[in-house]
């Protein structure tokens, strides 16, 4: 295991756009032959907003299923995660799912949730400030994949517990995922926990009718890539030339998600010309599915090991309880 460990600290935990302009990202993706952008760029205010209308979908039922285990479990999780910690969301959202993981923890130590997306961090702090007026909330605007410096105010908790919800951890490769589960770890420190949520493996057609809503959410979603790319970077997509898609990979065990060009085109970013053919997808983002003991396993690797397991079996979806194995 320690070998696994060593593996998962070398890989790259810090984003690639950590370091380079968005633009060179975007050229870098497009410029493959599976032609992609990254899932990062899924998540400004906009993309945020319209995630919000796709979790109000019938067919999406990730958020509804794992909301229903966190209320079912309430005692059982607040039991394992104990007294005055300090609790440590992972890709907070809206900060629904923190707050009733809040809700079951009222002698919480302190709560720092962590986005990339400003507005909406601000908007989530605002709403668990009301909810629970004692508690110490310190956010952190940033990518989570990236190293996670705790504020020191946090030092003063009996533990710390990483909250990870949504099967976010879904949207990175194995081996990404392995080495964030580490990160994870080395910030929660001694004695760290981490609830996490994920999708588990069922009917292909589950997940493909959760990725094309017939709302058209989803597609509104994805497609706001483009519009993104055509705010920020001097981009011409017609997004009008383009239909979403997302698909289930059996190899993968994911549903990759798509935007795939309705004609012959060639948009430009920053004036340089993007070949696409008829047919041609542009990938954007992949949602990886799990067995409760591929999981388990997976986080093995990262130095985590699984206390409990619960199940919404309507939804066949999980939620996860770890502790660190150091």
């Amino acid at each position: 295991m320690r070998n696994a460990i060593d593996v998962a600290r070398r890989t790259q935990v810090v984003p690639p756009h950590a370091s380079r302009p968005l633009i060179a990202l975007v050229f870098e993706g497009l410029s493959e032959v599976q032609k992609q952008l990254p899932s990062m760029l899924l998540f400004d205010a906009e993309g945020s907003r319209l995630f919000e209308q796709v979790c109000a979908q019938p067919e999406y039922y990730l958020m509804r299923a794992e909301s229903a285990l966190l209320r079912r479990h309430a005692d059982a999780i607040a039991e394992l995660v104990g007294p005055q910690a300090a609790i440590v969301e992972y890709g907070t959202g809206s900060g629904r799912q923190g707050e009733l993981l809040l809700d079951a923890l009222p002698s919480a130590h302190s709560y720092v949730p962590i986005d990339v997306e400003a507005t909406q961090l601000a908007r989530a702090r605002e709403m668990i400030r009301r909810r629970c007026q004692a508690l110490r909330i310190h956010p952190l605007c940033q990518d989570f994949r990236q190293y996670v410096a705790l504020p020191s105010a946090v030092g003063g908790a009996r533990r710390r517990v990483a909250f990870f919800p949504g099967s976010t951890v879904g949207s990175l490769q194995p081996l990404q995922a392995v080495a964030l589960l580490n990160s994870i770890r080395e910030a929660m420190g001694p004695n760290g926990g981490l609830l996490v949520g994920f999708d588990l493996v069922k009917d292909p057609a589950v997940h493909e009718r959760a990725g094309n809503d017939a709302a058209g959410a989803m597609a509104a979603f994805n497609r706001n890539v483009l519009a993104r790319l055509n705010r920020e970077v001097d981009a011409t997509f017609d997004l009008d030339a383009f239909v979403h898609r997302a698909t289930w990979n059996t190899q993968a065990a994911r549903v990759d998600m798509s935007l795939v060009s309705v004609r012959t085109q060639n948009p430009t970013i920053a004036g340089i010309g993007v070949a696409l053919d008829a047919g041609e997808e542009i990938l954007t983002s992949h949602a990886h599915k799990f067995t409760v003991d591929g999981f388990a396993s997976l986080a093995r690797v990262a130095g985590w090991v699984a206390r409990e397991t619960w199940i919404e079996a309507a939804h066949s979806y999980a939620v996860q309880y770890l502790e660190s194995t150091e």
